[in-house]
Formats: C-alpha cells, structure tokens, sequence
C-alpha cells in the first residue's frame, strides 16, 4: 500500500496547492473565497489523513489530530472575527478567511494549524503595507481615477485579502515539516 499511499499524497498536494492558488486569485479579483476551494482543501486534508492510515498510521489519532486542528482554528478565527466586528464596526475577519483556515487545520492539526493562522495574519498586514507604499509611489502626484487604479490596489485599500498570505503560510507550514504528514 505504500504506493498508492505515495500517490494519495501528492494528489492531495496538488489539491491543496490548486485550491489555494484559485482562492487566492479570486480573494484578490473579487474579494471572495469560494466555497469549493474550501470544500477541496478540508476534502485533500482528509485524504492526507487516509494516505498516513494508507501507510500504516493509526486512524484514531489522524483523526482526531485533524479534527483538532479544524475546530482549535476555527474558534480562534470566530472569535478573531466577533471582535473585529465589534470594535470595528465591519465584517473585518471575513467568512471566507475563517472557513478556508479552519480547512488547513484538518492538514495542520492544532499546533502547527495555530501558527498558520499567526503566519498568515503577519503576511496578510505585510502584503498589505506593501501595496499600500506601492500604491503612494505610483500615484505620488496624481489622484487615480477608477480607470487607472490597479485592481490590486483597490482590493487593498478596501482591506487585507487574505488568501495569499494563507496560501504562502500553509505552503511554508507544509514544506518545512512543521506540518509534518500523518
């Protein structure tokens, strides 16, 4: 079975990677992140948790390291997402973010899941600050019109989309082995 557990694996690499690469896309574009790259990153998690019982790891423990991944992220990004609604007024933390990285604790678990979540908001702020210097040097002297204002720059200025910062965080997570496989 290691064969098809090697190949399980990097099916659900691809997955994942797919997944947040489209998430990414669309976050910036339309400040949305679609369900479906939601449903395929916890659907790839999960076959990573079958491709570790695939190669001899105990399901009970895969399992249950998953589903305390999802659950320990997802209470931090509801309560991340109740308190900047309430002390800014806004959705900040959208429902996009918290369900996409609730997601990557089922690859994560709750540790390593945890440190994502940290990883992805100090990216997010720094893209964030990148576009926002970039922006004031490209248009120092002039006032842009909508017709000239990059769309990247407009969804930074209405806040942080935070799926790249995601995608980069967890592709760091899981390359480094922080996020080691089941």
């Amino acid at each position: 079975m290691g064969a098809l557990s090697a190949v399980l694996g990097v099916a659900c690499l691809a997955t994942l990677a797919a997944a947040l690469g489209v998430a990414s896309a669309t976050d910036l574009s339309c400040r949305i992140i679609p369900n479906g790259c939601v449903l395929a990153v916890a659907c790839s998690g999960a076959g990573r948790v079958l491709a570790g019982v695939l190669a001899g790891g105990r399901a009970t423990p895969l399992i249950v390291k998953a589903l305390l991944g999802c659950l320990s992220v997802l209470a931090v990004m509801l309560l991340a997402a109740a308190l900047s609604a309430r002390e800014g007024g806004g959705s900040g933390v959208g429902g996009g973010d918290v369900k996409l990285l609730s997601a990557i604790g089922v690859w994560t678990g709750p540790l390593a899941g945890l440190a994502t979540v940290g990883l992805s908001c100090l990216l997010g702020v720094l893209f964030w600050g990148m576009g926002w210097i970039l922006r004031r040097v490209r248009f120092r002297d002039e006032v842009p019109d909508e017709g000239t204002c990059h769309r990247l720059g407009r969804a930074l200025s209405e806040g942080i989309p935070l799926a790249p910062a995601v995608m980069v965080a967890t592709t760091a997570m899981v390359l480094s082995g922080l996020s080691a496989p089941p």
